[in-house]
């Protein structure tokens, strides 16, 4: 399992890993990233959501707003522990 980008998610409420990432300008390196499970909502996929501000991806159990950081990349969940 690799990092994919964001574009290429799955587009249905399936539970991913996803990150954040912020990359440095100069040097192109990741400064500061963070990760969580989350997923994509159709409910919010909407034109009518998009003018409301709110994103479709929800992070942590929480729908994510258009000016909240987006997740940037995702890869599926691992195997549980056994």
């Amino acid at each position: 399992m690799t990092w994919q980008p964001i574009e290429t998610a799955p587009k249905m409420r399936t539970i991913l890993l996803f990150a954040v990432t912020e990359v440095n300008d100069v040097s192109g390196a990741a400064v500061n990233w963070k990760m969580h499970t989350g997923w994509f909502h159709l409910g919010f996929d909407t034109q009518a959501s998009r003018d409301e501000g709110w994103s479709p991806w929800t992070w942590n159990g929480d729908q994510l707003r258009a000016y909240d950081t987006q997740p940037t990349h995702w890869m599926p969940l691992p195997e549980p522990p056994a």
